[in-house]
């Protein structure tokens, strides 16, 4: 079991996949949400309970195929609909989290994105909060996801504000 585990936080843009990497970089066992949230969508269970959820979002009936483009116009735009996704994926990719820091002995670095608006809080030993100034996470996203200043300004809008946070 990891000795410490500690979650790394901040809204989109704002540096947690760099911290990450620079930590796994010096030597510390990591693990990233959004990564673990693609292997969750390769798995048939989860893929069945996001159809249910999202028909129109999934095709195929033995192979299952997400449309994650469809699913983020979707969630990002109806807050109900965010809140029905983040509650099947979230407790998932935490437990994957817990099981994967049992396995290794030190500090074990996990990016959690929606760390406090889900309440995962209190399943870390630590917290980092990553923050940077709005103008900078806004270009940083446009650039490496392709999104327009709207859909950025939408995936943001559903996070807590770090800056005004007490």
């Amino acid at each position: 079991m990891a000795e410490k585990l500690i979650a790394i936080t901040g809204g989109i843009g704002s540096g947690k996949s760099l911290a990450l990497a620079t930590l796994e970089k010096a030597g510390y066992q990591t693990a990233s949400s959004d990564l673990i949230t693609a292997e969750l969508y390769n798995k048939r269970s989860v893929l069945r309970e996001i159809k249910k959820l999202f028909p129109f979002a999934v095709s195929g009936f033995f192979k299952l195929k997400i449309d994650r483009k469809k699913i983020a116009d979707t969630v990002f735009n109806d807050k109900a609909q965010l809140k029905k996704l983040a509650d099947l994926i979230t407790p998932l990719v935490v437990k994957e989290i817990e099981k994967r820091a049992k396995t290794v002995s030190g500090k074990f670095f996990a990016e959690v994105p929606v760390l406090f608006e889900y309440e995962y809080q209190n399943h870390f030993d630590k917290i980092i909060v990553i923050t940077r100034p709005l103008e900078s996470r806004i270009e940083s996203v446009k650039k490496r996801s392709n999104l327009t200043e709207t859909q950025v300004l939408e995936r943001i809008n559903n996070q807590i504000d770090y800056e005004k946070a007490d």
